[in-house]
């Protein structure tokens, strides 16, 4: 059973991997809907596993991902209503990332096909190498990143060697768990509960968790 206690919180044994994430991971839900309807975004739906992306499948991973940056046609503002120029940019790509997830193309061209996509951070295109190959790179974010931190010291300097880094502490915790890294839809919804777990994880520190203030010598009286 894992309980959540403050003091101890820093602490992590990869054998409480399976509590840690069979806890974390309930408190994770998400409702994001289709723009203009009231169509529920599936995720493991959209992957379309057994075949290519196809545009529809990308245009809602991302708004999936990123409501507010990522939706295809933009929200607010002066442009509201004109296409997204980031997802124009992805859909653009489109078929480097089939060629990609095909194991067609190598992972260092993928990546150089992320940065003709976005051209800051790390966040957004380390989702398109996971919307390719869901079963072998982890989806990013500030709150896995952070959770990843408190255990191993990873720095969100937001390059692909901090990505590299919280891919192998992902991968420590699919082994753990036993999950195989084939591209399955039961393997996929094994690995999204890790990132479940370390996602609201990473908020719940981000909330209640403040190691500089818990290691700080007490403040004096008077």
């Amino acid at each position: 059973m894992y309980t959540i206690n403050l003091p101890d919180v820093a602490r992590f044994d990869l054998q409480n991997a399976r509590p840690f994430v069979e806890f974390w991971s309930q408190f994770y839900s998400d409702d994001i809907k289709v723009l203009g309807a009231q169509e529920r975004i599936d995720y493991y739906t959209e992957l379309n596993i057994a075949n290519d992306l196809t545009e529809v499948n990308v245009r809602r991973l991302l708004r999936w991902k990123d409501p507010r940056w990522l939706t295809h046609s933009i929200l607010s503002g002066p442009n509201e209503g004109q296409d997204n120029p980031r997802v124009a940019r992805a859909l653009a790509k489109l078929g480097l990332i089939n060629q990609f997830r095909n194991d067609q193309s190598t992972k260092e061209e993928m990546q150089h096909t992320t940065e003709q996509v976005f051209a800051d951070g790390i966040v957004w295109k380390a989702f398109l190498l996971h919307i390719a190959k869901p079963h072998v790179y982890p989806i990013a974010d500030q709150n896995v990143f952070r959770a990843c931190s408190l255990y191993t010291g990873l720095k969100d300097d937001q390059t692909w060697e901090t990505y590299a880094s919280y891919c192998n502490y992902f991968s420590q915790i699919a082994a753990t768990l036993e999950v195989d890294r084939t591209k399955t839809i039961e393997n996929i919804h094994k690995l999204k509960r890790i990132d479940d777990a370390l996602l609201e994880f990473g908020k719940f520190l981000n909330a209640y968790y403040d190691p500089a203030r818990r290691n700080a010598p007490p403040s004096p009286s008077g």
